[in-house]
Protein backbone atom coordinates (compact mmCIF):
# COMPACT_ATOMS: atom_id res chain seq x y z
CA UNK A 1 0.00 0.00 0.00
CA UNK A 2 1.18 3.52 -0.77
CA UNK A 3 2.31 5.49 2.27
CA UNK A 4 1.96 9.23 2.31
CA UNK A 5 4.56 10.37 4.85
CA UNK A 6 4.40 14.06 3.90
CA UNK A 7 1.26 15.76 2.62
CA UNK A 8 1.07 19.28 1.22
CA UNK A 9 -2.27 21.07 1.40
CA UNK A 10 -2.14 24.49 -0.29
CA UNK A 11 -5.00 26.74 0.77
CA UNK A 12 -6.26 30.16 -0.25
CA UNK A 13 -8.55 30.52 2.80
CA UNK A 14 -11.67 30.04 0.65
CA UNK A 15 -14.46 27.63 1.67
CA UNK A 16 -13.38 25.12 -1.02
CA UNK A 17 -9.81 25.09 0.30
CA UNK A 18 -11.14 24.57 3.83
CA UNK A 19 -12.96 21.47 2.57
CA UNK A 20 -9.76 20.24 0.92
CA UNK A 21 -7.98 20.76 4.24
CA UNK A 22 -10.54 18.52 5.96
CA UNK A 23 -9.77 15.78 3.41
CA UNK A 24 -6.02 16.28 3.89
CA UNK A 25 -6.50 16.03 7.65
CA UNK A 26 -8.30 12.70 7.27
CA UNK A 27 -5.61 11.29 4.98
CA UNK A 28 -2.90 12.49 7.38
CA UNK A 29 -4.69 10.92 10.33
CA UNK A 30 -5.20 7.64 8.45
CA UNK A 31 -1.56 7.33 7.39
CA UNK A 32 0.05 9.04 10.38
CA UNK A 33 1.42 11.60 7.95
CA UNK A 34 2.96 14.99 8.47
CA UNK A 35 0.61 17.64 7.04
CA UNK A 36 2.00 20.93 5.79
CA UNK A 37 -0.65 23.59 5.25
CA UNK A 38 0.67 26.13 2.77
CA UNK A 39 -0.34 29.44 1.31
CA UNK A 40 1.36 30.91 -1.74
CA UNK A 41 1.26 34.69 -2.07
CA UNK A 42 1.00 35.64 -5.72
CA UNK A 43 3.45 38.38 -6.77
CA UNK A 44 1.99 41.86 -7.00
CA UNK A 45 2.19 43.81 -10.24
CA UNK A 46 2.94 47.37 -9.25
CA UNK A 47 1.85 50.36 -11.33
CA UNK A 48 5.48 51.45 -11.55
CA UNK A 49 5.87 48.69 -14.13
CA UNK A 50 3.59 50.77 -16.33
CA UNK A 51 5.47 54.04 -15.89
CA UNK A 52 3.42 55.21 -12.89
CA UNK A 53 4.78 55.82 -9.39
CA UNK A 54 3.81 53.34 -6.65
CA UNK A 55 0.42 54.08 -5.10
CA UNK A 56 1.54 53.50 -1.51
CA UNK A 57 4.88 52.93 0.20
CA UNK A 58 3.80 49.56 1.66
CA UNK A 59 5.18 46.22 0.52
CA UNK A 60 1.98 44.27 -0.12
CA UNK A 61 3.76 40.94 -0.52
CA UNK A 62 5.37 41.20 2.92
CA UNK A 63 2.02 42.23 4.42
CA UNK A 64 0.26 39.33 2.66
CA UNK A 65 2.91 36.87 3.87
CA UNK A 66 2.57 38.08 7.46
CA UNK A 67 -1.22 37.94 7.24
CA UNK A 68 -1.12 34.41 5.84
CA UNK A 69 1.25 33.27 8.58
CA UNK A 70 -1.10 34.72 11.18
CA UNK A 71 -4.11 33.00 9.57
CA UNK A 72 -2.32 29.64 9.34
CA UNK A 73 -1.27 29.55 13.01
CA UNK A 74 -4.69 28.66 14.47
CA UNK A 75 -5.25 26.08 11.71
CA UNK A 76 -2.00 24.31 12.59
CA UNK A 77 -2.84 24.52 16.29
CA UNK A 78 -6.29 22.98 15.70
CA UNK A 79 -4.71 20.15 13.67
CA UNK A 80 -2.16 19.50 16.41
CA UNK A 81 -4.90 19.37 19.03
CA UNK A 82 -6.69 16.84 16.81
CA UNK A 83 -3.57 14.66 16.85
CA UNK A 84 -2.21 15.52 13.41
CA UNK A 85 1.46 16.46 13.04
CA UNK A 86 1.10 19.76 11.18
CA UNK A 87 3.07 22.83 10.22
CA UNK A 88 2.56 26.00 8.19
CA UNK A 89 4.43 27.22 5.16
CA UNK A 90 4.08 30.58 3.41
CA UNK A 91 5.77 31.15 0.09
CA UNK A 92 5.67 33.68 -2.75
CA UNK A 93 5.34 33.08 -6.48
CA UNK A 94 2.98 31.74 -9.09
CA UNK A 95 0.90 29.32 -7.01
CA UNK A 96 0.87 26.29 -9.30
CA UNK A 97 4.58 26.59 -10.05
CA UNK A 98 5.57 27.04 -6.41
CA UNK A 99 3.40 24.10 -5.30
CA UNK A 100 5.13 21.80 -7.81
CA UNK A 101 8.57 23.13 -6.81
CA UNK A 102 7.79 22.60 -3.12
CA UNK A 103 6.86 18.98 -3.84
CA UNK A 104 10.27 18.40 -5.43
CA UNK A 105 12.31 20.48 -2.98
CA UNK A 106 10.71 19.24 0.24
CA UNK A 107 9.80 15.67 -0.71
CA UNK A 108 6.02 15.63 -0.43
CA UNK A 109 4.24 12.37 -1.24
CA UNK A 110 0.77 13.81 -1.86
CA UNK A 111 -0.84 17.16 -2.62
CA UNK A 112 -4.44 17.79 -1.56
CA UNK A 113 -6.05 20.91 -2.98
CA UNK A 114 -9.41 22.34 -3.91
CA UNK A 115 -10.68 23.06 -7.34
CA UNK A 116 -13.29 25.74 -7.65
CA UNK A 117 -14.72 24.05 -10.74
CA UNK A 118 -14.78 27.18 -12.88
CA UNK A 119 -15.88 26.69 -16.45
CA UNK A 120 -16.24 28.90 -19.49
CA UNK A 121 -15.16 32.53 -19.19
CA UNK A 122 -14.32 32.28 -15.48
CA UNK A 123 -11.92 29.43 -16.26
CA UNK A 124 -10.33 31.40 -19.10
CA UNK A 125 -9.94 34.54 -16.98
CA UNK A 126 -9.00 32.99 -13.64
CA UNK A 127 -7.24 29.85 -14.86
CA UNK A 128 -6.97 26.76 -12.75
CA UNK A 129 -4.19 26.34 -10.25
CA UNK A 130 -5.42 22.80 -9.52
CA UNK A 131 -5.35 21.88 -13.21
CA UNK A 132 -1.77 23.10 -13.61
CA UNK A 133 -0.67 21.29 -10.44
CA UNK A 134 -2.24 18.03 -11.63
CA UNK A 135 -0.46 18.35 -14.99
CA UNK A 136 2.99 19.23 -13.65
CA UNK A 137 3.29 17.78 -10.16
CA UNK A 138 5.66 14.85 -9.61
CA UNK A 139 3.55 13.19 -6.91
CA UNK A 140 -0.11 12.14 -6.67
CA UNK A 141 -2.62 14.99 -6.39
CA UNK A 142 -5.99 14.66 -4.72
CA UNK A 143 -8.34 17.36 -5.94
CA UNK A 144 -11.45 18.21 -3.98
CA UNK A 145 -14.19 19.68 -6.18
CA UNK A 146 -16.68 21.72 -4.26
CA UNK A 147 -20.11 22.47 -5.71
CA UNK A 148 -21.12 26.02 -6.56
Amino acid sequence: MTRFARILCPIDFSPPSEQALRHAEEVARTFGSELVVAHVVEPMIYPVAYGMPPVAPIDYEDAARASAQTALAPIVERLAQAGVKASALVDTGAASMRICELVKDKGFDLVVLATHGYTGLKHVLLGSTAERVVRHCTCPVLTVKVGD
